[in-house]
């Protein structure tokens, strides 16, 4: 008899197998209860929901446009068109309201924790195990982030499907019905398409064959083909996205490979020890600091540790566990396949290890303790009775403790201010979370708060390019132009070209009448980012003032080919040729600008004056006429058209509108009345 079928004898005949969905129902109506206080948070800025959400325009309407930039684009460097899918259709019928937001990750979660059951009792038909495992999955604080993150939908939406596919994927392996081969296949498909972090799920597939004894053969080989040619093929593109991710946004530290080894070690040992003891979390778990090439003991001392955990689960599963490893086995590959593709080995970001990266592989961990527990508790043995009420207890104030740390750190989570306050708390001498909270604080209009934790940012970090440029901004808003300016050259002199601070600089110089300065940082945007419209609006700025009409005229053009369909660009470049007197070619302008937009009638005004100025009356009459009809102001419409009159010769229609004019407090229409109306 297969183990399968051993299990699902003794579990039929249980109570616990009886009322199994009344014990999900509960684990559920739990989850809901903890994570109730969530769905009141905000989002949280700088922290990506605004990259992904609140200032992402490709989600805020359907169109083709927009589906095709979601399926193209990579947000904060990473390829997720599927989870942007559901911003994009939660956007078009909640706005911006971010419970709708919290409510659909919350509905995820409690998705994955009905996955998680169903998956563990299809490998362990057991309830206790297949309980143990969805509760915990479902309120272990280490999970927070992923809920009540908003921008941490992909991790929720990779997941579930991730979960339907393992759970199809075990139908497939004991009923050999292509039908459910078929749905993991399209299920992997989707969970790549929500997060590339979905690439490890083809190693799964072979330890679940492993598992339920399934041999190796050529068909089964081929099999997992398409799963690990997917993997491949968004695993590359994952690292093509990965170059498109803003430097600024990425900061990381640079470590020797033999440091990196003990990193790697220590984030081993953090997700196992925070198994246990969920305290003390943070949003980010900071690279340590470098001291003479070296980093802090306790990194050192973390990979041997770890090397003798490994030693000592080799032992017991060689000689101790005989009858127990197979079971342990596919548990340390829920932990260890997940996490191997999280670990950095080669650093990114500032955070070596994340909380939300235990969301799948603290299901192997809980599979482990379940099956002990079972185990323990299925024994009749003298001990196993005399434990059994503490364990019990046990079970039961853990189940206690790890609600309620769920239930406060979701309060860490309410908004952008509180959550970066929590992360100062508990990294009180790392320059980045001022940085965060001073970005916040300036968002919302504290420019006093942001300049105080802009200062505090540079004073435990002074090698931070963009704190010196934001507290230049800050400067700037209080006048103190030459602050900004030094600040701006401390940002250059550690970041060379970086745009944020040559915008600055040039913007304090601009204050200082350095108006060459200006214009020659704004160039030098330009030179670094030649597709950045803002730049050139910048150059703009100063060459109006500098009087560089051909630097306009080039700059304008420039915005024409970016902006195709933008009527400003045609307008703002058509009077530049006004001015140089190219009527022909402002006309032209003009005319674009009305073709894209029939209600600019400011622009009726100007091209009615380049007709005037190529002596075409009749086209420019008809032009003032429009202004006229539309505009509140039609004083000078109405002088300017009875100056056409006059030149056809038209004096009553002339003297007519001088009198409009007139009335409506045009002085140069009183002179015209004089000499012409008399």
């Amino acid at each position: 008899m297969s183990r399968l079928k051993k299990d699902l004898k003794k579990s039929n005949g249980s109570n616990f197998a009886k009322n199994k969905w009344i014990y999900l129902a509960g684990i559920l109506f739990l989850t809901i209860l903890i994570y109730s206080n969530s769905i009141k948070n905000d989002f949280i800025y700088q922290l990506d929901d605004d990259v992904y959400i609140t200032n992402c325009n490709d989600i805020k309407a359907f169109g083709s446009s927009n589906f095709e930039a979601i399926f193209s684009t990579a947000y904060a460097g990473l390829y997720l068109p599927l989870t942007m899918l559901t911003y994009m259709i939660e956007f078009h019928f909640f706005g911006l309201n971010p419970t709708a937001y919290h409510v659909v990750n919350l509905l995820l979660h409690l998705i994955n924790i009905v996955l998680v059951f169903l998956l563990i009792f299809k490998i362990k038909p057991k309830p206790l195990i297949a309980g143990f495992v969805a509760l915990f999955f479902a309120i272990h604080p280490m999970h927070v982030e992923a809920v009540s993150w908003l921008s941490e939908r992909k991790d929720l939406l990779f997941s579930m499907f991730y979960l339907i596919g393992l759970n199809t994927y075990v139908l497939f392996a004991q009923k050999k019905q292509s039908k459910y081969f078929l749905i993991t296949l399209v299920v992997f498909i989707l969970s790549l398409l929500s997060k590339p972090l979905a690439i490890s799920f083809p190693l799964f597939l072979v330890m679940i064959d492993w598992y339920f004894g399934r041999k190796f053969t050529l068909r089964v080989i081929i099999e997992k083909v398409p799963f690990f040619a997917l993997s491949l093929i968004f695993g590359l593109t994952a690292i093509y996205f990965a170059k498109t991710l803003n430097p600024q946004d990425s900061i990381t530290p640079v470590f020797s490979l033999f440091n990196r080894i003990f990193i790697v070690s220590d984030a081993i040992l953090f997700y196992l020890y925070k198994v246990v003891a969920p305290f003390n979390l943070s949003v980010y778990h900071y690279y340590p600091k470098t001291v003479n090439g070296l980093i802090p003991s306790g990194f050192y001392f973390s990979a041997v540790l770890l090397l003798a955990i490994v030693l000592l689960v080799l032992w017991l599963l060689i000689y101790k566990l005989k009858n127990s490893r197979t079971d342990i086995i596919i548990g340390l590959a829920f932990f260890v396949i997940p996490t191997a593709f999280v670990l950095q080995l080669v650093p990114v970001g500032r955070a070596y290890a994340a909380e939300r990266y235990t969301y799948l592989s603290y299901i192997g961990i809980f599979f482990i303790i379940a099956f002990f527990a079972d185990q323990f508790f299925s024994n009749k043995s003298a001990l196993s009775a005399k434990m059994k009420p503490w364990l019990t207890g046990l079970f039961i104030l853990v189940t206690f403790v790890f609600s309620y740390l769920t239930w406060e750190r979701n309060k860490d989570w309410k908004e952008s201010l509180t959550m970066f306050t929590d992360l100062i708390e508990k990294n009180p001498e790392h320059g980045h979370p001022y940085l965060a909270r001073g970005i916040t604080k300036f968002q919302f209009g504290d420019n006093k708060g942001a300049l105080e934790d802009y200062n505090l940012c540079i004073k435990y970090d002074s090698t931070d390019s963009k704190a010196y440029s934001n507290r230049a901004s800050v400067r700037g808003i209080f006048q103190d132009y030459q602050g900004a300016l030094d600040d701006c050259n401390k940002s250059l002199q550690i970041e060379p070209g970086y745009i944020n601070a040559l915008n600055n600089r040039a913007a304090a110089k601009l204050y200082l009448n350095d108006l060459n300065g200006a214009y020659e940082d704004y160039s030098a945007t330009i030179r670094i980012d030649s597709l950045n419209t803002k730049s050139y609006r910048n150059r703009i700025a100063i060459s109006e003032k500098l009087g560089n009409n051909e630097q306009l005229l080039a700059d304008f053009t420039k915005l024409v080919q970016l902006e195709p369909s933008n009527p400003a660009n045609y307008a703002n470049r058509g009077n530049v040729y006004y001015k140089t007197k190219n009527f022909a070619s402002a006309i032209e302008d003009f005319t674009k600008a009305l073709q894209l937009n029939a209600s600019l009638y400011a622009v009726y005004f100007d091209r009615g004056n380049a007709y005037f100025n190529i002596a075409n009356y009749d086209l420019a009459v008809k032009d003032f006429t429009k202004v006229i009809d539309n505009e509140k102001n039609k004083a000078p419409a109405y002088f300017n058209r009875g100056i056409c009159y006059l030149k056809l010769n038209l004096i009553e229609n002339a003297c007519n509108d001088w009198t409009q004019a007139m009335n409506l407090g045009n002085q140069d229409a009183v002179n015209q009345i004089n000499r012409n109306c008399k």
